[in-house]
């Protein structure tokens, strides 16, 4: 297990608008935090931290390596996000990632087990949001990410 700061951006670097940063938190926090996710007030902080924890789950699924997609289902209820997940890796920059490469980010996929590990160990955070006391720095959290040996890998994207 290893301490992972989230990537920082500039404001020039946010790709998100109030309403996509709403989706991708919800896509990435389980339904328990989307009515706290609904009621932080937007800032600039909040659109960074959430392009940093989605450049996270991107790039720990492809340092990890994924598998055929067995998550294919038409009534989707992550179809919106998964949109803009696709939309974001279209406009994301190259050397934001350490492990996806631009031929990876055409076709961009994550790992559920991923955004599962991310929303607990960065959950905390959110009413920090709330409260307007997010920190000053950048955010991290301790993240050792281990396939699941006796599960379905679900892959996103």
């Amino acid at each position: 297990m290893s301490f992972k700061q989230l990537k920082k951006f500039s404001d020039d670097e946010l790709l998100f608008d109030e309403k996509e940063t709403r989706v991708i938190l919800k896509f990435i926090f389980k339904g328990t935090e989307h009515k706290l996710i609904d009621s932080i007030t937007m800032s600039t902080k909040l659109r960074g931290f959430t392009q940093g924890l989605l450049v996270e789950a991107i790039d720990a699924s492809y340092k990890i390596g994924y598998v055929e997609a067995v998550f294919r289902a038409s009534a989707n209820p992550n179809q919106g996000a998964i949109k803009i997940l696709k939309e974001f890796a279209n406009k994301a920059s190259v050397h934001w990632f350490k492990n996806a490469q631009m031929k990876d980010l055409k076709n961009v996929k994550v790992y559920q087990f991923v955004l599962d590990l991310i929303a607990t160990r960065f959950k905390s955070q959110l009413p920090l949001f709330l409260a307007k006391l997010p920190p000053e720095g950048n955010f991290g959290a301790l993240l050792a990410y281990k396939l699941p040996l006796n599960s379905t890998n679900v892959i996103l994207g």
